[in-house]
């Protein structure tokens, strides 16, 4: 699926983003795990906002999938039951 590696990449991105910004502003008072952990709780956060139009085509992607399964399921099922 083309928009869930899209999504994820730009996760990933967003939170090295994050954590080059806390780097370069807090590596002198941080060692690397707190600011892993800021740096993770900050692009959750600004992924919510920032990242709503990917989510979306990613949701509209899974939904569709979804209908499309369940509607070869109901015709599976209606064909068994006509035998």
């Amino acid at each position: 699926m083309k928009e869930f590696a899209i999504y994820t990449g730009l996760r990933a991105a967003l939170f090295a983003i994050c954590f080059a910004v806390l780097w370069f502003a807090l590596h002198n008072w941080l060692t690397v795990f707190p600011l892993l952990l800021i740096a993770l709780i900050l692009s959750s956060i600004l992924s919510i906002f920032v990242l709503r139009a990917a989510r979306d085509r990613l949701a509209g992607k899974i939904e569709t999938r979804a209908t499309k399964i369940s509607t070869r399921l109901e015709q599976a099922r209606s064909a068994e039951d006509d035998d």
